[in-house]
């Protein structure tokens, strides 16, 4: 008698793989750029939500010389950062609205809830780091140059936030709705 082969599927759309990958890849990115610091698991996460920084080190405002370099060269690196990070999360959103408005019954599995709101965490987390570099050279004797168009830059991050938050109470919303219909 000779054994079979068993085919195993995992039952996972393209869609929801790919919005796992592109929300890792931009936590790791976070990460990376140094935007935000690494958090040590879950006691990690739980530490920056609620002291807003994941454990002691250099932040984003001393890694970018918030205190001590030009305040034009640090605004300029705060907007740019501002700006890759808005973009990033943007597209992570855009693979979380693919999966949301899926008609797939499969769609929204509880790991792609948790690896966008994972993200969406990490973007808040930069955003804070931002602004407290924002603020930092704000306050500098020797700060010259208008902080408008940083401010703008972090304005529509902040908005693209906001927008990712409702995605992901959606995409919430949508799982807790498909784990309803399977009971």
């Amino acid at each position: 008698m000779v054994p079979g082969e068993a085919t195993v599927e995992s039952g996972l759309s393209h869609n929801q793989s790919v919005l796992r990958k592109v929300s890792a890849e931009y936590c790791d990115g976070a990460v990376e750029a140094g935007w935000v610091e690494a958090s040590g698991g879950l006691a990690g996460l739980a530490s920056a939500l609620i002291n807003g920084r994941a454990e002691p080190g250099e932040n984003y405002a001393a890694r970018i010389g918030a205190a001590t370099d030009a305040p034009a060269l640090v605004l300029s690196r705060i907007s740019s950062d501002a700006q890759a990070a808005r973009a990033g999360l943007a597209g992570v959103s855009d693979e979380a609205r693919t999966v949301l408005s899926s008609d797939d019954k499969n769609a929204a599995t509880r790991t792609d809830v948790m690896s966008y709101e994972r993200a969406l965490v990490r973007a808040q987390m930069a955003y804070r780091s931002f602004q407290a570099a924002l603020s930092e050279v704000s306050a500098r004797d020797d700060m010259d140059v208008d902080t408008a168009p940083v401010d703008l830059e972090l304005e529509s991050f902040a908005g693209t936030i906001d927008d990712a938050r409702k995605t992901a109470d959606g995409l919430a919303d949508k799982y807790a709705s498909l784990n309803t219909k399977a009971s």
